[in-house]
C-alpha cells in the first residue's frame, strides 16, 4: 500500500507518520528531500540561484531555507515560482524512493509532503490520507487536493490519532 499523507502546517503529519512507521511503513519526507535539494552544489540550490539569485545562500552556500519563506510570504505568485521550480525535482526523488522500497520488497510506504499532483502519482497511490486540526497556525492557506480518500481529524488525544492511524491501515 502507497499513502500520501498531506495536511496543512500543525495538522498534526509528522505524528501520523511516526505510527505509520511503527507500523512498518518505510517512509519518505518531501521536506527532507527538499533540504537535501537546497545544499550546496545540489539541484535545488542552483536553480534557486538562477532564478532568485545568491542572496538566499548562507555562509555555507545552502539555500537559506527562512529568506525563501519570507519571499514566499510576500505574495502567492512567488509560492506559485518556487513551486513550479522545486516540485519536479521533489517528485523525481519521491518516484526514485517508491522504486528503491518496492525493489528491495518494500510494499507498505508513505510520503509526506503538503501537494499531492494527481497527474503525477494518482495511478502509484493507493490511498491520499488528509490530515486536519482545529485552531492551528495557518503560515500558508493550504487547500485540500484534489483526491481525498480519507480525512483524519487530529481534535482529540494522541491516542485518538493513533488509534484512527491504526484503523486506517488495518
Amino acid at each position: 500500500m502507497i499513502i500520501w499523507l498531506t495536511g496543512g502546517q500543525g495538522s498534526g503529519k509528522s505524528l501520523v507518520m511516526k505510527f505509520l512507521k511503527e507500523k512498518g511503513f518505510s517512509c519518505i519526507y518531501a521536506d527532507k528531500i527538499v533540504h537535501e535539494l537546497y545544499k550546496s552544489g545540489n539541484d535545488g540550490e542552483t536553480l534557486i540561484v538562477k532564478n532568485f539569485g545568491e542572496r538566499f545562500l548562507n555562509k555555507q552556500g545552502n539555500v537559506c531555507r527562512m529568506k525563501l519563506k519570507k519571499l514566499a510570504l510576500e505574495n502567492v505568485k512567488n509560492i506559485e515560482r518556487l513551486n513550479k521550480l522545486m516540485h519536479p525535482l521533489v517528485y523525481k526523488k519521491i518516484i526514485e524512493l517508491i522504486d528503491k522500497y518496492l525493489a528491495s520488497g518494500k510494499e507498505n510506504i508513505v510520503i509526506e509532503a503538503v501537494y499531492f499532483d494527481e497527474k503525477k502519482f494518482g495511478k502509484i497511490v493507493n490511498k491520499v490520507i488528509w490530515v486536519e486540526r482545529e485552531n492551528r497556525k495557518k503560515e500558508f492557506s493550504i487547500k485540500n487536493p484534489s483526491r481525498v480518500d480519507d480525512v483524519l481529524k487530529n481534535n482529540g488525544s494522541i491516542a485518538d490519532l493513533k488509534k484512527s492511524v491504526y484503523y486506517l491501515v488495518r
